[in-house]
């Protein structure tokens, strides 16, 4: 699979990259198919040079761009801005909230008792399969006497 890639070149504290055609599998810095262009971002005045007409070609033959190459192409308009990609480089940072706890505790704590003065305390109550059983066996043993007293009555 073919990827169009940055390569970087220059001296160390002045990057500059290659726009490249490579082999997904090779080496960054190894043989590359076609070079596209020239990136150099500490250049204001011509800070990307690449062959437009040549991406497109390599793009309609199958070959996908990385992230920031794709994103590099939409804001110099190769590629238009509704394919650029959000790109998130390293960890995501948490955000620290704010607590405003203290503020909001009275009020729960008074509302809560509201509903402790207003609600009488539940009743337990049996949940569950087991529960029906215990609670069904009880009516069952008193009825079967009451059946046999009145059998007996009618005998």
């Amino acid at each position: 699979m073919l990827k169009i890639r940055l390569s970087r070149v220059g001296k160390s504290h002045t990057p500059i990259y290659r726009l490249v055609v490579a082999e997904k599998s090779r080496a960054v810095k190894r043989e590359n198919i076609e070079i596209l262009g020239l990136y150099n971002p500490g250049n204001k005045e011509d800070r990307f040079q690449v062959k437009k007409d040549r991406v497109l070609y390599w793009i309609s033959m199958g070959a996908q761009p990385s992230d920031t190459a794709r994103n590099l192409l939409c804001d110099f308009d190769v590629l238009p801005k509704k394919d650029k990609i959000k790109v998130v480089h390293g960890k995501a940072t948490k955000k620290k909230v704010k607590e405003e706890a203290p503020a909001t505790k009275p009020e729960v704590a008074e509302s809560a008792a509201e509903e402790s003065v207003q609600d009488p305390a539940p009743q337990p109550e049996a949940d569950g399969p087991m529960a029906q059983e215990v609670a069904e066996e009880p009516a069952e043993e008193i009825s079967q006497p009451e059946a046999e007293v009145e059998a007996e009555k009618s005998e």
